[in-house]
């Protein structure tokens, strides 16, 4: 059998048992083992090789401790007075609290570090205000669903601490490299929410005038936040001052979310339980995951599919941008099987090589990877946030109606994504800039 037709297979296989429901890590390592068996027995010796030293790198630990402070953030009461924050600062505006739903996820990512804690908390807390105050219900959700994919761009980042690890890239560079694209994107969706409810007022109506507020009542809003933003300064400043490693940074973070619900008297047995059990489920999904597409890839090269891969890839017509471009579509396509967290995981060292041979900056590209991922976050029929957005939503809101209210957003998504392409700097500017 022909190398071609085995690489074919490798990849129609593990398609097949995704579509059929197999967890992502064990139809990757399935697939691998299946055809190491018949191929390449030999390799199954990477097997357990790759249990025993995927774990042990070092920048791993940042995983566990970023999902540990954002998971106490989320009980800290950080989106609620976020949320009532710009409801009093912007609620007198049409499209005001659409456009605080963004500012709101923009901060929630920037203390979490994933997607799925803005989405589920602003839909929990954003959409039944804006209901409340007649908003069209396409503009909600699709604010929430938009605002909140931005997790996975605006530092600090697990998808970049995963493609950084993978791709051997700075990790504070990559946090720097989303802070210009993550906040882009952020005001893209605001000005498209200002400019359609202007013109069309209907959909996001300004507050009443018996709800407006006094500059007092506004600033006392905005003080509640201070330990949040100081928080995020913390971390984030110590990465990119050069004081301490991303590890130590995160070390950080979770000890000062610990004090924040402390002095703000959110600290329980039951959030220290749920915050807990979310960190090890999902920094065990992680590792699993991790652990799959290393026995995935370390069979995928020891069979030499890797060299006809990088072959057949760099003789595709259209030069550099042909292959980024196809690369793209790739990373949406998989949007639709798998999580972020898998995609970076098969993908990166997919790429990696093929980035090398092509001498493409791949602190660039994982910016644009990232902003990839989160087209395939809202794109139709499986992006992960629209189930998310389903499953807290009220149960009036069907699937259709989520489907029709971000297209403008993906729209939004994609204008990113294309001048991310043909302006490097907007990711590669602040790095280096604060390279020190």
């Amino acid at each position: 059998m022909s190398l071609e037709l085995v690489t074919a297979l490798y990849f129609i296989v593990l398609f097949i048992v995704l579509f059929m429901g197999l967890p992502v890590a064990f139809g990757l390592g399935g697939t691998a083992v299946l055809f190491a068996m018949i191929m390449e027995p030999r390799a199954l010796m990477s097997v357990p090789s790759a249990f025993y030293s995927t774990p042990w790198s070092t920048i791993l630990v940042t995983v566990p401790l970023f999902l540990f402070m954002g998971s106490l953030i989320r009980f800290s009461g950080i989106a609620e007075a976020a949320y009532d924050a710009v409801y009093k600062l912007i609620g007198h505006i049409h499209g005001g609290l659409a456009i605080g739903t963004v500012a709101v996820c923009t901060i929630f990512a920037a203390v979490t570090g994933i997607t799925p804690p803005a989405t589920i908390t602003m839909a929990q807390i954003a959409y039944p205000s804006m209901m409340r105050y007649k908003y069209d219900r396409s503009i909600a959700i699709g604010a929430i669903a938009a605002g909140g994919a931005l997790g996975a761009l605006i530092p600090p980042s697990v998808p970049f601490i995963f493609y950084g690890l993978l791709a051997k890239v700075s990790i504070g560079d990559l946090f720097l490299a989303g802070v210009l694209p993550g906040f882009m994107l952020a005001v893209f969706y605001g000005v498209y929410i200002g400019v359609r409810c202007r013109l069309q007022p209907h959909i996001g109506p300004a507050l009443p005038h018996d709800k407006r507020f006094t500059t007092g009542e506004k600033a006392r809003a905005v003080v509640n936040i201070w330990p949040f933003l100081v928080l995020i300064v913390i971390v984030l400043g110590v990465i990119w001052g050069g004081v301490a490693t991303p590890a130590e940074a995160a070390a950080f973070g979770a000890a000062g979310a610990f004090v924040i619900n402390l002095v703000y008297g959110r600290l329980s047995w039951y959030v220290l339980r749920e915050s807990l059990s979310t960190t090890i489920k999902l920094t065990g999904m992680g590792l699993w995951i991790l652990i799959g597409a290393t026995i995935f890839l370390n069979i995928f090269n020891t069979m030499g599919s890797q060299d006809l891969l990088t072959e057949l890839v760099l003789a595709m017509p259209g030069g550099t941008n042909g292959i980024l471009f196809i690369m793209m579509v790739i990373i949406v396509v998989l949007g639709m099987v798998m999580d972020d967290w898998a995609i970076i995981m098969l993908c990166t060292p997919l790429f990696v090589p093929i980035l090398n041979e092509l001498g493409v900056d791949k602190l660039w590209f994982g910016a644009m990877f990232i902003v990839a991922i989160q087209v395939a976050y809202l794109t139709p029929p499986f992006g992960f946030v629209l189930f998310w957005l389903k499953g807290v939503l009220p149960k009036s809101v069907s699937m259709r109606d989520i489907y029709g209210s971000v297209g403008p957003f993906v729209l939004l998504q994609l204008l990113g994504l294309t001048l991310l392409f043909f302006f490097p700097g907007i990711a590669v500017w602040l790095p280096n800039t604060l390279d020190w």
